[in-house]
């Protein structure tokens, strides 16, 4: 017997339930912004007839829909576990040049004025909001917003972005307004600070209620996948269809729900973790090399740490780093190696642009295993190959390669 989907009283769809049923864009955003989301360039990548939404099996969908694309790390991601390339929505200049640089398309307009309907051959919808109002580096007025934001995706209501401190904060709704207003999306992966977990539960259970089959809510770190980092995301995944198995990601945290199936917390599986290198080890430094990370600035944390571990979590304030022993300053490229780029990879703009924009970016190989589980593809060999091609081989791992010409 085929389950009834959850009822919302008051209107039968969510374009009704938020907009009255007519096409709408966000109050007070100039309309040229509108327009460069319907260039012609743009309406290429679309089929020009429309076509009613259906939910029906159509199996793993290969178009693919990136918000607040960045410079490249879902993208890379997907690269790297032969996922068909994508369209990527991003304001940044820098960053889009970045990323078009390395092979990946980009249209650069605000994800707010995005007419959903227009892209109804998408099949995989991926989002990277800000995070600086939410995180540690940042100024954490965020925190200060949450409510209403929690509020905002209960409600539907678009209107948060008049009512919050900081417009940035609201930026994380688009990640439910496309989720639930392209026509044809299978699945979704969402990634933040887990500053934004309660958000991502609020948001999994708004799919839950619009009858997807499985919404969770997982913790992974970086260091966990082979990489010389401990950055730590919360990611929603999010299938309309088929649950995919996540047995075999790194989980720390779970939370998880979906159609006629109540939330829980979930005891993370015991999955094996990539070994990974140290921050030395993975830039090419000798043993003992300690970082600067603040001048002669001490905190309560100190301005210090030994490179022989994972580094900490990258920001942009990273350009300030140093190494004691030589004084040489860490690199734009040596910063995006860490996050899981390749050394060669064409960061474009200023030295400070260049260390935002690695540190803004999820690390390709844990997007690369993300995206991958969602869509039902093997990873680890993959992953394990790109990790190899960085940082050589892992550490206590016997190379297979050495001596062969």
């Amino acid at each position: 017997m085929t389950p009834t989907p959850v009822s919302r009283a008051g209107a039968s769809s969510w374009k009704e339930r938020r907009y009255g049923g007519r096409d709408h864009v966000l109050h007070g955003l100039p309309r040229q912004e509108d327009r460069r989301l319907h260039r012609p360039e743009v309406l290429a990548l679309q089929r020009h007839r429309p076509r009613p939404r259906t939910v029906r099996r159509r199996g793993v969908g290969v178009s693919v829909l990136e918000g607040f694309a960045g410079p490249g790390g879902f993208s890379e991601g997907a690269r790297i576990v032969g996922l068909p390339a994508g369209v990527g929505i991003e304001t940044n200049a820098d960053a889009c040049a970045t990323a078009q640089a390395a092979g990946h398309r980009r249209v650069r307009a605000d994800i707010r004025t995005l007419k959903p309907r227009l892209w109804f051959d998408v099949t995989g919808w991926v989002s990277g909001p800000p995070c600086p109002t939410y995180s540690g580096a940042g100024r954490r007025s965020g925190l200060d917003d949450y409510g209403t934001v929690l509020a905002a995706a209960e409600r539907d209501d678009h209107d948060a972005y008049t009512r919050v401190t900081d417009p940035r904060s609201a930026l994380v709704l688009e990640t439910l307004r496309l989720a639930l207003e392209l026509p044809g999306v299978e699945w979704i992966v969402a990634e933040q600070v887990p500053a934004v977990h309660a958000i991502w539960e609020e948001f999994a259970a708004e799919l839950a209620i619009d009858y997807w089959s499985s919404c969770d809510v997982i913790t992974l770190r970086a260091d966990d996948f082979g990489m010389p980092t401990r950055r730590t995301r919360v990611f929603l995944i999010a299938h309309r269809f088929d649950p995919p198995d996540l047995s075999g990601l790194p989980v720390r945290t779970w939370w998880s729900c979906g159609r006629n199936r109540p939330p829980t917390y979930i005891a993370p599986p015991v999955a094996a973790r990539i070994p990974a290198p140290s921050m030395a080890g993975a830039l090419g430094w000798p043993d003992g090399v300690r970082i600067n990370t603040r001048g002669q600035r001490r905190t309560a944390g100190g301005n210090e740490f030994a490179a022989d571990a994972p580094a900490p979590s990258i920001t942009g304030r990273a350009r300030s780093w140093y190494r004691t022993d030589t004084g040489q300053r860490l690199q734009p490229w040596q910063a995006g190696l860490l996050q899981g780029f390749p050394p060669g990879y064409p960061w474009h703009g200023s030295r400070s642009s260049r260390f935002q924009q690695a540190a803004d970016a999820v690390p390709p190989p844990m997007a690369a295993a993300v995206l991958a589980t969602v869509t039902g593809r093997r990873w680890r060999t993959a992953i394990t190959a790109h990790l190899h091609d960085l940082y050589g081989p892992a550490p206590g791992q016997l190379d297979l390669f050495e001596g062969v010409a």
